[in-house]
C-alpha cells in the first residue's frame, strides 16, 4: 500500500467514524421520541421528529459517500485552504453546544423548519454530488447538474439555512458571532474550491458563468 492510498485511507476514516458516532446518538434520539414519549409534544411533535430524521439521514450520507468517495484528480497546496475546510465544516456543530434556554412555540416551529429545510437541501445536493464529496478543497469530477444548476454551492447553502434556524431556536450574542465567522470562513472557502476546480476542469469557467450564483440566486 503505498504512501497516497494511507493518506487517503487517513483523510476518509476520521469523518466516517465521526458521522457513524454522532448517528447513534440522534438515532437514540428519535427512538426515544418514537416509543418512550419523552420528546415535545402538540405542535413541535411533527417538526422535531422531522429534524432528528432528516440529522440522522444526513449523518449516514456523508459517512458513506466519505468511504466510497473519488479519489481527488487535484489538491489544493498550502495549510491554510486546510484549516480552513476543517474549521468551516466543525464550527456549524458548535452552535449545538452553546447554553439553551427553551424555545417559545413559534420559535420551536419556526427554527426546526429551516432545520429541516437546510438538511433537506443538504441531502438532494449530497446526493448530486455523489463519489465527488469532498471536505477539502479536492477537485474529483464537476457536478453540474441539479441543484448545482441553480447555484454553485447549494451545500453551504444549506449550512447557512441550518445554522438560522439554530439561532433562531436558541438566539444569543454568542451564536450570531459564530454564525457570522462561519458564513466567513465559507466565503473563503468557496473561493479555494472553485480555484482548484478551475486548475483541474477547463469547463468550469462555462459552468461558472452560466451559474453565476455562489449562494443566493440573483444575489450572491
Amino acid at each position: 500500500m503505498n504512501g497516497a492510498v494511507i493518506y487517503d485511507l487517513a483523510m476518509r476514516l476520521p469523518l466516517a467514524v465521526l458521522m457513524l458516532y454522532n448517528a447513534l446518538f440522534v438515532g437514540r434520539d428519535i427512538y426515544v421520541h418514537l416509543f418512550l414519549g419523552r420528546g415535545p409534544a402538540g405542535l413541535t411533535y411533527g417538526t422535531t421528529l422531522a429534524a432528528l430524521l432528516a440529522t440522522e439521514a444526513y449523518l449516514l450520507l456523508v459517512a458513506a459517500l466519505t468511504l466510497v468517495r473519488l479519489r481527488p484528480v487535484r489538491k489544493l497546496s498550502g495549510v491554510v485552504p486546510r484549516v480552513t475546510a476543517l474549521a468551516a465544516g466543525l464550527l456549524p456543530a458548535s452552535l449545538a453546544w452553546l447554553p439553551k434556554v427553551a424555545p417559545t412555540p413559534g420559535r420551536q416551529i419556526a427554527g426546526t423548519l429551516l432545520l429541516v429545510g437546510g438538511l433537506s437541501l443538504a441531502l438532494v445536493s449530497l446526493g448530486w454530488l455523489g463519489k465527488s464529496f469532498s471536505v477539502m478543497p479536492e477537485a474529483r469530477r464537476l457536478v453540474t447538474g441539479g441543484p448545482y444548476r441553480l447555484v454553485r454551492h447549494p451545500v453551504y447553502l444549506a449550512t447557512a439555512i441550518q445554522g438560522a434556524g439554530l439561532i433562531v431556536l436558541y438566539p444569543s450574542i454568542a451564536a450570531i458571532v459564530l454564525y457570522t465567522v462561519e458564513l466567513v470562513l465559507q466565503v473563503i472557502r468557496m473561493g479555494y474550491e472553485e480555484r482548484v476546480l478551475r486548475d483541474t476542469f477547463p469547463e468550469y469557467d462555462e459552468y461558472a458563468r452560466q451559474t453565476s450564483a455562489r449562494l443566493i440566486p440573483r444575489l450572491y
